[in-house]
Order: structure tokens, then sequence, then C-alpha cells
């Protein structure tokens, strides 16, 4: 309580000396309060990022300016920075990390221009922009090894080791992660000891190495005071510990601690730890049996990773904007200084004719005055119009090219960055124009196909070979899913190892032929992964639209979508490397769709669903 008063106290004091001493040098005791104001203020950041300490921030940057205290006005700077960088401002953000690193430059203070290096970082991690954050990083590792002493060193080499580990993580490199973070021991960095030990756990839990992982969640080096203030810590280490009870097997165990760090992130900006608090959950109570909750954990996982994905694209888009806007403003600002110049040598024309006018008066000659003038008028009217025509070819050009960009960005939101296929997005934004035509379609034995294919132990692929050939195996079902379809049809990168098909005009025999070629395909083609033969499989289930539900009751493509994925979970349950297809609905369901998943065989072994499989039952 007196810390904050005599920082309230100090705060108010430096107001009033600030306007009553401007453009003078710093008092000690004005440098001490300014130094104790930054010391409070980030001692809060460090335990919660806070709208409330903005103004704070502000006085604090203004009075260190008018005062001559660079070095505190830099620092001002980076806090502001990083509090809207939190929250989502990443353009006001990058031009305060600019900001305070150019006058760091000018101080000539290594220390500080490291530690804005290594918060550029973080900012461009933030926006997945990962090569210009190792650029930032590198740069930072040069200047420790080379222009600060060892002593200073030794907590700044302990943020770049947490920065460059956090930076592989995000990159999904998890061994070099894991061996950037192993390099020295967590004890020499007693400050960072329970970030560095944390991201050490979340690289071993990445790799499923979870006891390795407990022993440092339940070691000295995470300390439980540092979990208890700091809100997002905490919520980080209660997400290992579900993970790790998730991975050991102790799914009870696994849901208690993940509903309780769940709990806590509401009402924050903690996204990214929701989702994957959320999947969590899904896993555990898939592997209890209680399918109902994990789909309900699974679809709010989904939407979670949607409003993710959403807030990364519209973060690069407004980072693109900015670059634009820069880049209008100095084009019209070039425009605008080539008229003023264009204008002003028009002025100077005119005015020559005037003078001209005036000594042609002087001496009589009227004829050759009204001759100037009309000369002058006729040439003004030239340049006009040459100038509109101009003018006019400059904005259809940038107009062209606006469009030009738009549609490039539009290409780049609907299409997967790995396979090259449309993604989940592309579809919601084209089905219902696809469907409207099919729907009025005369034709009873043409229909719309979905079909949903979902690789065969993917996870076993990804676990053996790692990632690099996993997405290989995708692009290569991709490419194989592109030549196995006729050109009106939709192949959409479902997520994950997921793949939808949309076939229209299309019969049941017809689409028959075409998943069992698509699923030979798949099985025969030779996968060669590290100069090693594997065999790949997939699983499929499609079903038509449009489908009745046996009383006249038109189902949606979003109900007719789950019923083919209770087709493909039929025959990953009782078969893989198959297909089941619905034809019909024979009888009024009583069921809802969710529960077709549980009964699909005993309603096609009683008749009140028509099916085809492609294994013996």
């Amino acid at each position: 309580m007196k810390k904050e008063l005599l920082v309230i106290v100090s705060y108010w004091l430096l107001s009033v000396s600030a306007w009553a001493n401007i453009n003078t040098e710093a008092t000690p005791s004005q440098r001490e309060d300014l130094s104790k104001m930054l010391l409070h203020l980030t001692d809060s950041l460090e335990e919660d990022y806070d709208l409330n300490l903005l103004p704070q921030v502000r006085v604090l940057r203004e009075q260190s300016k008018q005062l001559g205290e660079k070095h505190l006005q830099a620092r001002s700077l980076l806090l502001e920075g990083l509090i809207r960088q939190h929250f989502g401002d990443y353009k006001h953000s990058l031009v305060l990390h600019n900001d305070a690193l150019a006058i760091a430059k000018n101080l000539d203070s290594p220390v500080l221009e490291v530690q804005i290096y290594l918060a550029l970082a973080q900012l461009e991690m933030d926006l997945e922009r990962f090569r210009y954050a190792q650029q930032l990083l590198s740069r930072a590792y040069t200047m420790i090894t080379t222009r600060i002493d060892a002593e200073q060193a030794d907590k700044l080499m302990g943020e770049y080791v947490l920065w460059q580990g956090s930076l592989y993580l995000l990159k999904g490199s998890y061994r070099q992660a894991l061996a950037t973070l192993s390099k020295k021991s967590l004890s020499e960095f007693k400050g960072l000891s329970s970030k560095l030990a944390l991201a050490r756990a979340w690289a071993y839990l990445s790799i499923g190495a979870y006891p390795q992982a407990r022993l440092l969640m339940n070691s000295h080096y995470i300390k439980k005071a540092e979990l208890s203030q700091n809100l997002h810590l905490r919520v980080r280490y209660q997400l290992m510990n579900a993970t790790a009870y998730l991975q050991a097997g102790e799914f009870t165990s696994a849901i208690d601690t993940a509903k309780l760090a769940l709990n806590e992130t509401f009402g924050t900006r903690f996204l990214t730890e929701q989702s994957k608090l959320q999947k969590v959950l899904a896993g555990a109570y898939a592997q209890l049996g209680d399918f109902e909750q994990a789909h309900l954990y699974l679809k709010r996982f989904a939407l979670s990773q949607q409003a993710l994905n959403l807030q990364k694209r519209n973060n690069k888009l407004l980072q693109l904007e900015a670059q634009y806007s820069l880049a209008a403003q100095k084009q019209q600002l070039s425009v605008l200084e080539k008229d003023n110049a264009l204008q002003a040598q028009q002025l100077i024309q005119h005015q020559q004719q005037i003078d001209n006018a005036h000594l042609a008066q002087q001496r009589g000659v009227l004829g050759l005055l009204l001759i100037a003038l009309a000369l002058g008028f006729g040439y003004w009217r030239w340049q006009n119009k040459r100038y509109l025509i101009t003018l006019k070819q400059q904005v259809a050009e940038r107009t062209a090219e606006l469009a030009e960009r738009n549609k490039r960005l539009q290409a780049l939101s609907f299409t997967d960055s790995l396979t090259g296929l449309n993604n989940r997005h592309y579809f919601f934004s084209v089905i219902d124009a696809q469907i409207k035509p099919q729907s009025t379609s005369q034709s009873d034995k043409q229909e719309m196909i979905f079909c949903l294919l979902d690789i065969d132990h993917f996870k076993k692929v990804n676990d053996t070979y790692g990632h690099a050939a996993g997405d290989l195996v995708l692009q290569t079902v991709a490419d194989i899913l592109k030549q196995c379809t006729r050109e009106g049809d939709l192949v959409i990168r479902w997520g994950g190892e997921e793949f939808l098909i949309v076939m229209p005009n299309m019969t049941h025999n017809e689409a028959i032929e075409a998943v069992e070629r698509v699923r030979r395909q798949v099985e025969c083609f030779p996968f060669v992964v590290n100069e090693q033969a594997i065999q790949v499989t997939c699983s499929i289930g499609f079903a038509p639209y449009p489908l009745t539900n046996g009383a006249n009751k038109s189902l949606t493509w979003e109900q007719v979508i789950e019923l083919a994925d209770n087709g493909l979970y039929m025959a990953k349950k009782e078969h893989r490397n198959a297909w089941v297809g619905l034809h019909r609905l024979n009888h009024p369901l009583n069921c809802s769709i969710k529960h077709l998943s549980k009964d699909y065989r005993s309603l096609i072994n009683s008749g009140q669903v028509t099916a085809s499989v492609s294994y013996q039952t």
C-alpha cells in the first residue's frame, strides 16, 4: 500500500514539475522519481497486462522526453508497445518498437537495443513472420556475445534462449527447440527459470516424453509464487499438466485439470490456451468413451481454431493494409508535389504573358495583346486537358492494381498453404451457390455427393517418420484427389488429414465407382519417405444431397455431411481402407443425426437405411 501511494504521489509531482520545467534538464530527484515510476510499471506488466496502465506509461514517456531522459523515453515506448501488442494492436506496437530502437541506437546502449530486438522478435512471432523473427534473434545473439559484458549478458542470454526455443516450438521443430532450451542449466537463469522450465516441458510434451515433462513441472525451478501472480503463466502450467495426464493415460485427472484451467481463461485473451485445453478435454472424454462430451469439446475446439485463424488472417491483412496505405500516401504526395510544380510553372508563364501584355499595351499594340491572351488561354486549356488525361490514366492504373491485390488476398484466404487445395473458408463461401442449381434440377437420378476422406493411421506416420513425412503424404493424397476427380468437382482440405469432395450431377453407382477409384489409387500409390516405401490407405464415407428423412422432410447439406462423416467413422471402425456410402433413408428416423453414428450398422441391418460398403460384413 505504501509503495502504491508513493508511486501515485510521484506521478502527481512529476506531472506538475514537468509542466513547470519544460526544456530543462532533469534534476537527480526527478530522475529518481521517473526511475521509480518505470520500475513500478515494469513490475505491474510482469503480473498482468492492463490497459489502465497506458495513461501512466504515456505520462512517463512525455516527461522523459521533456526532461531529455532518452533512455527512460525508449523504455516507456517499449512498455507501451508491449501493452498494445498484447491487445492485438500490432500496427501501433510495431511503430512504438521501432521508435524505441531508433533512440537506443542513438544512445549507443547495447543492452537496451538487445531488449528491443527480443521484443520485436516476439512481435514478429505473434504475426507468424518467423523469418524476420529469426533475423532479429540472430542480431540480439551477436550483440550479446560481442558487445555486452558477461554480468549483463547472462540474463539477456536467458531471454534469448527462451525466445529462440519458443520460435522453434512455433515452427514445429520440437527437438531443435529442446536442444536449444537444454544447452545450459536452468539454475544459471534464476529470474527466468519458471518460463524456461515450462518451455522445455512443452517441448518434451510435443514429442510425447511426458515423464521428463512432469519432472520439470514438479521441480523447484518453477516458482509457485510466480504462478500465483501471473495468470497466463498459471494457465500454461495447468495446460501442460493436463496434457501430461492425457499422454500418461490418466484421463480423469486430465479432465479435472483442463476444466480448472479453462474456467480461469474466461474473460481473458488466452484464445490459444483455450483451444488447446478444449482439444485435451475432447481427447480425454473420447478415451473414456464419453463421445457426446468429446464431440462437444471438439466442436468448441474447432470454433476456437476458426477464431484463431481469422485473427491471424486479420492481423496479416491489417499489416498488408498498413504497408499499402503508406505506399499510397507516398504516391499521393509525389503526385501533389508534381502538380504544385506544374501549377507554379504555369503561374510563372502566365505572369510573363501578363508582363508582355502590359509592355505591348504601353506601346499601343492592342492587337498583339489580344493575340497573346488568346494563345495563353489556348495553351492553358491544352495543358489542363493533357493533365486530366494523365491523371485519369494514373487513376485507372491504380484501380487495376488495387483490384489485382484484392484478388491475390482473396486467393490466399481461400487456399490451403500446404496442399494447394481450397480450404473450408472457400467451401463455405461457394456451397450455397453450388446447392441452389442442384436443388432446382428436375432429374431424380442426378444427385450431389458429399464425400469425406480420412487417411488411415496418419498419426502413426507423423510419429514414425516425422511431420515432414506427414506433410508429404498430405500433398501426395491431394494430388491423387485432383487426378481422380472431375473438373467441376470441389476438392477441399477439410482439416488435419481429412478431405472433402463434392461431386455434383452424379448417381449413387457413379459415386461408388469414383470413391473406389480414389481408394485404390491411394492404396496402390508408392509413397516414399526418407528413401523408404510406406503403405498409406484411406477410409471414405459419402452421402447424397438432396436427401429426405423418410417423411418427405429434406435434410440440410450440413446434416448430409454429418451422415457422410458417420459413414467414414463406420468404415474406420469396422475395416479401414474401405468406404461406406449412404443411398437413402427408407423409414422416418426417430433418432437424431448424432445418434446415427452409434446405430449406423444396426440401422443398415434393419433396413431403415440403405447403404453400400466396400468390404464383407
